[in-house]
């Protein structure tokens, strides 16, 4: 590569660094890489699928395209912040694409000037080549159709709905892999209990004797070095066993509190082996959801790579080479997890890899990174080992052995405590009343007026429009023969469901309430819900923290909001 071309792509590094500078905080260059890689299909340019789109198109998703039959109306002009009053009469999908694409230049928008129904028709397989799939104000039976094909294809989807003052939002990603979870605590990794060879190495060289050293020496002893000194006089005296209740850890503490030196007036490094001995002294397991992960893990990986073998005998191999390649995200995730779980029972001795980072501490800086260096290389060596399970199980499966690379293994071991799998319902059965939490519905239904309520009166609203093609309301003269219509289709739906065998679990005041909201998009509820929806796309798209479970009802007039697993 030439010198001007290496300078020109530092400068374009740097300049997305600075762009992006606030984001990267965030999800870092790969999570960041993982949103410019994606391409989003946006159902209906909404207000509720322009503001959601608009929080992706400003961190910079790679391409979106806009899928929308409709014209731009004059209701359009009075909750859309993506339509002027000069676009009346015009193609909402180009409209709304044209504006959206002035937010970011390095985003590459399109859009299809039909209904969804109509593109399916012509080309069944569209939104295979998606990786995310946006769905909003779409009807009952479109929605099902959509909701449909993206279970058979595994297609990540969210479907977002705005009705007066309510907000809907379902997602629907499959099996969801979470690597970085980004907990408010993440974990500290000492060992204390468990320290490496090299470690105990140095302590014995350099700390062998800590009276012998002068004031100021003492003074700049490590904690780590000062709670590992004092774990070995407790256990020297209890039989060679390692502190496990909180009170033995006290007794830990107690030894600590007894190095102190009269001629040190500040000896904060005792103070900081105190606070942090009940955290330092236990030995670092997995989450119970990381444990599920690693009990799971090596059985996924032999059944992905049957089914990789079973298709490349029956479809020859440029098909298996492409059925690899789509497979790659979930076979990484999996095999990786089987790696460190062989790890976990080998070389880890029950623990998880060191994470090879070190809090900070009072010392001197020479030794704080020669600490910094044996944490660093334990780890390494970890991750060697996790490497060397992983080319062995690949070997057995017959799987390629540089399928994962070295960074993604890396980020997986720094992370390994909260590693999490999201199997989510398809909102596809849901729709089709093949499989729905029941329980979950019925509990949220306890108080008049709650999120659940507004569900099923959301169901009904769809249905009464699939029978009449207007919303509940719509017409003023129609209301009052609306309330009744909407209110047996409450009734419907909750049979449908399974709940309360033919009596209407809604008050009357509530759907007449629904009737009053005539369908309205209102752009105060839309903006909310975009910027929702818009937060559970980035981290489907990105992997990172943990997504909602699974169906997330907002109401506007009463603020409150319910997370219903269904």
């Amino acid at each position: 590569m030439a010198t001007e071309d290496v300078e020109m792509l530092a400068g374009s590094n740097d300049a997305k660094k600075k762009r992006y500078d606030r984001q990267l905080r965030l999800w870092g260059e790969h999570g960041q890489q993982a949103m410019e890689d994606c391409s989003i299909c946006l159902i209906n340019g909404s207000a509720t699928g322009t503001e959601t789109l608009k929080n992706l198109v400003l961190p910079g998703i790679g391409s979106f395209t806009v899928v929308d039959g409709a014209v731009v109306t004059v209701a359009d002009t009075g909750n859309n912040f993506f339509i002027e009053e000069s676009m009346i009469g015009t193609p909402r999908a180009q409209c709304v694409t044209q504006l959206l694409q002035e937010l970011n230049e390095h985003v590459t928008g399109s859009y299809i000037n039909e209904d969804i129904a109509q593109v399916l028709e012509a080309r069944p397989g569209f939104l295979e080549s998606f990786g995310l799939i946006v769905a909003t104000q779409v009807a009952a039976g479109e929605l099902k159709q959509i909701a449909g094909v993206c279970a058979a294809k595994s297609v990540p989807l969210i479907i977002v709905h705005t009705y007066g003052f309510m907000g809907y939002l379902r997602l629907s990603l499959h099996e969801h892999h979470v690597v970085e979870a980004h907990p408010d605590h993440p974990r500290s990794d000492m060992r204390v209990l468990a320290p490496p060879p090299a470690l105990k190495q140095f302590i014995g060289e350099r700390y062998q004797d800590l009276t012998a050293l002068s004031s100021t020496e003492y003074a700049h002893v490590p904690y780590l070095v000062l709670l590992i000194k004092a774990l070995g006089e407790w256990s020297a005296q209890n039989d060679g066993v390692l502190p496990k209740v909180y009170k033995q850890k006290k007794e830990v503490c107690e030894i600590v509190k007894s190095y102190r030196r009269l001629d040190i007036q500040a000896d904060q490094n005792i103070e900081e082996a105190v606070t942090a001995a009940n955290t330092a002294l236990s030995l670092p397991q997995a989450s119970s959801s990381a444990a599920l992960v690693f009990s799971a893990a090596r059985s996924r990986v032999t059944e992905i790579a049957s089914e990789l073998q079973m298709y490349a005998s029956a479809s020859g191999p440029d098909a298996a080479s492409a059925k690899l390649a789509a497979k790659k995200p979930q076979l990484a995730f999996w095999l990786t997890a089987a790696s460190v779980a062989a790890f976990v029972e080998a070389e880890g001795a029950g623990m998880l890899p060191l994470l090879g980072t070190l809090p900070d501490m009072t010392c001197s800086t020479e030794t704080y990174v020669t600490l910094q260096n044996i944490y660093l290389q334990q780890a390494q060596a970890d991750i060697a080992a996790v490497q060397a399970h992983m080319r062995e199980i690949a070997s057995i499966e017959g799987l390629p052995p540089d399928l994962v690379t070295v960074d993604y293994v890396k980020l997986f071991c720094k992370n390994s405590n909260d590693v999490q799998v999201f199997n989510f319902s398809s909102a596809d059965d849901e729709y089709t009343s093949k499989s729905i939490n029941v329980g979950a519905l019925s509990a949220s239904l306890s108080d008049d007026g709650s999120c659940g309520s507004l569900y099923l009166l959301l169901r009904a609203a769809r249905a009464f429009r699939a029978e009449r093609s207007r919303w509940p309301g719509e017409v003023d003269s129609e209301m009052d023969t609306d309330v009744p219509v909407l209110k047996q289709c409450v009734v419907e739906v909750a049979k449908e469901l399974g709940i309360n065998g033919g009596s209407c679990p809604v008050s009357d005041e509530l759907i007449h309430e629904v009737c009053r909201w005539a369908g309205a998009e209102m752009h105060s509820i839309a903006s909310v819900m975009g910027g929702i929806a818009s937060q559970e796309a980035i981290k489907a798209i990105t992997g990172q923290y943990k997504p909602l479970e699974n169906t997330f009802i907002w109401n506007g007039a009463s603020g409150t909001t319910a997370t219903l697993s269904l």
